[in-house]
């Protein structure tokens, strides 16, 4: 399999990503100002009027992220404490019934622990594992969603995809095997009932007396298959085969199933709109198996290309105008498909999705890990 770069490609400089950064973060201080002591959830397409939490949900440790990443990139002691704050507040999830707890602590605290040896963020992401390990279900040989943060019910027998990479990584923080064991399982149970031979995965599972059960069509929702291949490029770099070939054939299923760089919402509706945030994080996913395997360019190459066109494209707004470095509009992405009410999804701009962005644009200029997002 090979790329050939054309001139159609419109590759983003370094230059240009550090241009669309710098505007992300100035997004973020007006994003702060609205939200004050609150969590900004999402905001409808480019309105900026924000939903906002006061615990932050599920969504809670990446808007502490942010920050992380902005006090990384800046090297700001201002910007770190805010960060630091911002991941204070978050311990009250600790004890919440649920698997996306995976999420708020991997983004929310072990990024300031990993980047800055934050003493409360260490304390925060230790006490967050420990907690994450008691849910392990021993029968289901994996974490359940739980009940709480849109697990509903049957949250204590379901499993998702979503929330593979960051419980993935958060485990392997700690230095107990034990916490590491509990993830390789949660992992194998994923790759054995989530999993098709086509590299194509289901993004969720319900269990009940005949065993685990596809709750959708395995490929079709895109944003579903790139947390797939993110969650298979952590494995893979945690303990290398068989989770590295299904990393692979996982970002080569979304090569072959996804042709544009802005794909579908889900494939099985054409009418809908697209996510670019499912490019973001599928692209996320290709900087890792790039560095994975770096005899194989075609992986950093597709991630640059997919950046390059959401950036360039309509769901990124003011990019590189002078005029709209003023405006309030400028630097924000509104390319996130997200369910704002019961039977409807929306284009919003979302917390995650700006870290996503932020993230592998930070990765493509060199200035984090790829293994870190």
């Amino acid at each position: 399999m090979s790329l050939t770069l054309t001139a159609d490609d419109q590759l983003l400089s370094a230059t240009e990503m550090i241009g669309a950064l710098e505007l992300m973060f100035h997004r973020m201080e007006m994003i702060d100002d609205f939200c004050v002591h609150d969590f900004p959830l999402y905001s409808l397409r480019n309105t900026n009027t924000w939903t906002v939490s006061s615990g932050g949900s599920w969504m809670g440790g990446f808007w502490a992220a942010c920050w992380w990443l902005r006090a990384k990139m800046t090297e700001s002691a201002g910007d770190q404490r805010k960060a630091a704050a911002i991941c204070r507040r978050l311990a009250a999830k600790i004890p919440a019934d649920s698997g996306y707890r995976s999420s708020i602590f991997w983004y929310g605290a072990a990024l300031g622990d990993i980047w800055f040896h934050d003493t409360q963020a260490h304390a925060l992401t230790q006490e967050s594992i420990a907690a994450l390990a008691c849910s392990f279900n021993p029968k289901l040989n994996c974490i359940p969603l739980g009940t709480a943060m849109g697990g509903l019910a049957k949250g204590d027998r379901s499993i998702a995809i979503d929330n593979l990479a960051a419980l993935i990584q958060l485990l392997c923080r700690s230095k107990q095997n034990l916490h590491h064991y509990i993830a390789q399982h949660h992992a194998e149970t994923i790759l054995a009932v989530c999993h098709r031979n086509s590299g194509a995965f289901h993004a969720s599972v319900y269990f009940d007396e005949r065993g685990f059960l596809p709750q959708d069509q395995a490929g079709i929702w895109s944003r579903g298959q790139a947390w797939a291949m993110l969650g298979l490029s952590r494995a893979a770099l945690h303990w290398g085969e068989p989770y590295l070939s299904h990393a692979k054939a996982a970002c080569e299923y979304w090569l072959h199933s996804r042709p544009d760089y802005l794909p579908l919402n889900r494939l099985d509706r054409t009418e809908q709109f697209e996510d670019p945030s499912a490019a973001v994080i599928a692209s996320l996913a290709m900087l890792s198996l790039a560095r994975l395997l770096p005899n194989e360019k075609i992986w950093r190459m597709h991630a640059h290309r997919q950046i390059s066109a959401v950036i360039r494209s309509r769901y990124f707004t003011g990019f590189m105008t002078d005029s709209d470095h003023k405006n309030e509009s400028a630097g924000v992405f509104w390319g996130c498909c997200y369910q704002t009410g019961q039977n409807r999804e929306e284009l919003v701009e979302s917390v995650w999705g700006n870290f996503f962005l932020m993230a592998a644009l930070a990765v493509l200029t060199g200035f984090i890990d790829p293994h870190h997002c």
